[in-house]
């Protein structure tokens, strides 16, 4: 890093207070940790978990300092806002450069917030991002404005593709930029499903902060907010706090509506082991599957699992330099498993036994490679759709 000579000026004062922080542990334990503001998800998971853990006894013998990096891109100034009015962050280069200095004293760990993402602790947790009353009205009227009928169900699609992060450079070890293409989707794939819900007179709200291009329907019901150039923080956050039900690809904003009790369905799941850290128990999940780039020859999921590139999925290439490329699901797929979503959180869906017994075989599969993720499941383990399953028994095998 380069420093400014204001920074370097303020160095040495930040280490006398970093090892001042030492010698008043016995007394009192201050601690320190970054705020994922560039992360929707991780802002909305990582605060709510420090909110639920934090412990209001011994308050007066701990002190926190969360601190933002003024270089940080904030992926959202409005829901910065509603944490920021329940946790204190500071925008002080000073308190940064001390959790700096404290990051490489000794002792370190006993002076670092806890921040793991998990999301099976926050269940429960409903109503954390219900907007004021205010806020809400003011919303409200303007999505009325936009088309969206705000006193009428409204289910929201939340697909990812190549233009959220297309200008972030996400190099690798391999100096490419292809780190997460496995979350990238084609917003056609969605079309079929959300013209289903509009011929069950659902509004079908499509948001996002950038995509590539519109959502077209027939449909007046099928609403592409993410391209009428009239999104705005607020609303997004509204839309989500709001909606009946959301479709998602695994995206930060889908968590404000879980935790605003609001039902999710996840599609083109990429990591399989994120089931046991990023999944409510009420959430129906869809997975991709993997293939042979040369041969073309499907895996089964014991056979994917198999390689740790799949295991421990963190960057697309790693796949691809594997001789694997990902199977995406098929529109049918995300149509039949946001039906079984829309049905469970009416609490109209019935279970066969066959349905039972497919989701008993994958869990047993998936404790087999991740055998200590077993006591993350708090509350119950998500559901892979029934109907996947049942075509693609093939890959329980």
């Amino acid at each position: 890093m380069k420093y400014s000579p204001k920074e370097i000026a303020l160095a040495l004062p930040a280490l006398l207070v970093a090892v001042c922080v030492r010698i008043l542990r016995p007394v009192v334990t201050i601690r320190f940790r970054n705020f994922p503001a560039d992360d929707l998800g991780a802002m909305t998971v990582v605060s709510q978990n420090y909110l639920r853990i934090k412990e209001p006894l011994n308050r007066s013998r701990r002190f926190d300092f969360w601190y933002l990096k003024p270089e940080v891109k904030i992926s959202s100034e409005y829901l910065l806002g509603l944490i920021s009015s329940q946790i204190k962050i500071h925008r002080s280069r000073f308190i940064e450069l001390v959790a700096a200095w404290s990051e490489r004293l000794p002792g370190s760990s006993s002076h670092l917030i806890e921040s793991e993402i998990r999301i099976t602790p926050l269940e429960g947790t409903s109503e954390k991002f219900r907007l004021s009353q205010s806020d809400r009205d003011l919303s409200s009227e303007y999505l009325g404005q936009i088309g969206i009928d705000p006193k009428k169900e409204f289910v929201t699609l939340m697909v990812r593709d190549a233009a959220y992060k297309g200008d972030v450079p996400q190099p690798n070890n391999h100096l490419r930029n292809d780190k997460e293409n496995y979350r990238n989707h084609n917003i056609d794939d969605y079309l079929p499903v959300a013209e289903k819900f509009a011929s069950m007179g659902v509004q079908v709200v499509r948001t996002g902060a950038k995509v590539e291009r519109e959502l077209v329907s027939v449909s007046p019901l099928v609403i592409d907010y993410a391209c009428s150039g009239k999104r705005t923080e607020a609303a997004d956050i509204y839309l989500a706090s709001e909606c009946a039900m959301c479709i998602s690809t695994t995206s930060g904003l889908d968590h404000v509506a879980a935790m605003s009790g609001r039902p999710r369905v996840i599609t083109n799941q990429g990591p399989i082991d994120q089931a046991s850290r990023l999944f409510y128990s009420s959430d129906v999940f869809i997975l991709q599957r993997f293939a042979e780039t040369a041969s073309g020859k499907n895996l089964t999921l014991s056979e994917s699992l198999q390689f740790a590139e799949i295991r421990n999925l963190d960057w697309y290439h790693k796949v691809i330099d594997r001789g694997l490329q990902f199977v995406r699901n098929t529109p049918t797929e995300i149509l039949e498993a946001s039906l079984e979503g829309w049905q469970r959180g009416k609490s109209q869906w019935v279970d066969r036994a066959e349905d039972l017994e497919l989701q008993a075989q994958f869990w047993h599969i998936y404790d087999r490679f991740f055998p200590d993720h077993k006591s993350r499941f708090l509350n119950g383990r998500p559901h892979l759709g029934s109907q996947f399953l049942r075509t693609n028994k093939w890959w329980l095998a």
